[in-house]
């Protein structure tokens, strides 16, 4: 069997799936609806400029970075190539009024047919759904989420990753945690664990 031929099986079905789609930023495509299955998938570069605005949590430039390095990780980042470096920083010390990152890092995209021919022996990568939950991974011990800081990057970032079944709702109250509220929870697309030997379990995914 062809290479063409072994891409278009693992393709197949793309198309005619739940309906789900992610849509990306800027000029990047966005991908076709997603079958219920895991899709075989590849990775692509993307890219992020945020600058955070809040009136209610603060950040310095390296909480900013570290803050929007493990949101990334959460939704599928790979961690080898992420790469976040902050920007507009004026002060040595202490909150930033308008502290911002620059992000570069790879998430996973299902392989489309029309791609076949261009990836050409580049094996596709098995994927798995996985839930993750941005609030309770953000509260950090808090008595309350980051809700100004989660919101922003529902628009800012989630469009950069594949993913589907969002529930997401948020009240955000400039200056009184009390009354700020926010649930974030999304399906994203990370690499299958890898086949073991035959007989034994299989191994973690990295």
């Amino acid at each position: 069997m062809s290479n063409s031929k072994r891409w278009l099986l693992l393709v197949a079905g793309l198309g005619a799936g739940s309906g789900l789609t992610a849509v990306y930023a800027g000029d990047t495509a966005a991908v076709p609806a997603l079958s219920v299955a895991p899709p075989a998938s590849h990775w692509v570069e993307r890219k992020l400029d945020y600058t955070y605005m809040g009136f209610t949590d603060h950040y310095t430039c390296d909480g900013l970075r570290d803050t929007v390095r493990d949101v990334l990780l959460a939704l599928g980042a790979r961690k080898q190539d992420l790469k976040v470096q902050e920007r507009g920083c004026a002060r040595l010390e202490g909150p930033e009024p308008f502290p911002g990152v620059s992000a570069t890092f790879s998430v996973l995209v299902p392989v489309t047919p029309d791609e076949v021919g261009k990836l050409g022996n580049v094996a596709p990568q098995p994927t798995q759904w996985q839930t993750v939950d941005l609030v309770q991974r953000n509260q950090n011990g808090r008595n309350h989420a980051p809700c100004e800081l989660l919101e922003q990057l529902k628009d800012k970032a989630l469009p950069l990753f594949t993913n589907r079944n969002l529930m997401f709702q948020a009240t955000c109250v400039p200056h009184d945690y009390s009354l700020g509220e926010i649930h974030f929870k999304v399906d994203v697309l990370r690499p299958a664990p890898a086949a073991g030997p035959a007989g034994a379990g299989a191994a973690p995914s990295a």
